[in-house]
């Protein structure tokens, strides 16, 4: 008799939930529940309505879906009593929360956890768990790669006006021609530990590149998966992303990092799993966007220090080498340390550079004021890092890292 496999699907909403019903109505209707042992949690936050429990118990009950609603109440005892020291890492009204479901699943560990954005849906032509089946799975086919290690695989939507794309957080010093040209490697018996399923409408880019254009993907040429060949990178959004179990209890956004935060936790992931010769993908589920009201502006802004920091970031990831042998939570922390002492060394050597500048035009940026913004980057880096790695001792203590 085959075993069903476990999934767990976790949100969190300052709304009523009702892209859910998307979502069960699709799992009934490809007949799911006969292939899957499925939880919905949803975590609440101390902006959402009041009515969220009742939406999600009818919900739950009129499609024999175990959905859990975990008000502000029900977290503050439950996990304040269980994960105290974990707890005091999400504050409140943050969207960080919707990690409380992963804590929460731990101790009956689901084969799979999807994370998924309240403003994404999911219509009758999508097969919304089954085709996120690759991830945990063994892959036998041909991965992408370009020069630079960093393919944009975003060059497979279809844009309204043909307006080339970049997703948020991808590095600025990547974005040219060579980001669209591919490579393919044949390679077998590579397990699959993540794939994040595009976005149709309104995709996953910067606030930048919303100011300067309205954006609309109005589909996707390739219909399969691109899966990313080892030591080659592109940001994994948490809107529409299935993580295998391996990487539940490591997957941690540091509130340092700000919106951007689930970009470089995608880098970090990237970096592991290479040296355990797993693979990323991307591609389906096509979910519809239709994005909460947000100001660009502000987005902007919000943004501006991590793009300006994400070129550096990377260059850090380069350098450090992660041992094979190495468990993953073992590599994490290694990655963690490594890249504070690579940011350390890096602001000592910006702080012996010349300050002075030949600069000739009074608008170009002064030598001064360059090595200022690269310290102030490296800071911020440091700060991620050091997050990241309080995160990893606290999944010690709760023994959660058995991976």
């Amino acid at each position: 008799m085959k075993i069903m496999k476990k999934i767990s699907i976790v949100t969190t909403t300052i709304n009523i939930p009702i892209f859910l019903k998307n979502i069960v109505q699709n799992i009934k209707l490809k007949k799911s529940q006969n292939i899957f042992e499925i939880s919905i949690i949803v975590i609440g936050d101390k902006k959402t309505p009041k009515k969220t429990k009742k939406f999600c118990d009818n919900l739950s009950k009129k499609f024999k879906i175990n959905i859990l609603y975990f008000d502000i109440n029900f977290q503050d005892k439950y996990f304040k009593s269980k994960y105290s020291s974990i707890y005091k890492l999400f504050p409140y009204n943050d969207a960080i929360r919707k990690l409380l479901g992963s804590i929460f699943i731990l101790n009956d560990l689901p084969d799979k956890v999807i994370f998924i954005d309240d403003d994404n849906y999911c219509n009758k032509k999508q097969n919304f768990l089954k085709d996120f089946d690759i991830v945990g799975e063994k892959y036998n086919g041909h991965t992408i790669h370009n020069k630079n290690c960093w393919p944009n695989v975003y060059k497979s939507f279809k844009e309204k006006n043909n307006i080339p794309l970049y997703p948020r957080g991808f590095p600025w010093k990547y974005r040219n021609e060579n980001s669209f040209i591919f490579k393919k490697k044949k390679v077998s018996n590579h397990k699959v530990i993540a794939n994040c399923g595009f976005i149709l409408n309104d995709p996953d880019i910067d606030a930048v590149s919303r100011l300067f254009f309205k954006i609309k993907t109005i589909g996707v040429k390739n219909k399969n998966y691109f899966v990313i060949s080892k030591n080659n990178y592109f940001p994994l959004n948490d809107q529409n992303l299935c993580i295998s179990k391996e990487y539940i209890a490591l997957y941690y956004k540091p509130l340092s990092a700000g919106r951007n935060s689930d970009i470089w936790t995608s880098y970090l992931l990237s970096k592991v799993s290479s040296y355990h010769n797993e693979l990323i993908s991307y591609g389906r589920p096509h979910l519809e966007q239709v994005r909460n009201i947000h100001d660009y502006w502000n987005d902007y802004e919000l943004e501006k220090k991590h793009n300006i920091a994400t070129d550096i970031f990377v260059e850090i990831l380069k350098k450090i080498k992660l041992n094979k042998s190495n468990s993953r939570y073992n590599n994490y922390v290694k990655l963690c340390i490594d890249g504070i002492n690579i940011a350390k060394s890096m602001i000592k050597n910006e702080k012996s550079k010349n300050k002075n500048s030949n600069n000739r035009h009074y608008q170009n940026i002064t030598g001064k004021k360059k090595i200022e913004r690269n310290i102030l980057s490296l800071n911020y880096i440091i700060d991620y890092f050091k997050e990241y790695n309080l995160w990893l001792q606290q999944i010690k203590k709760y023994k959660f890292n058995k991976f």
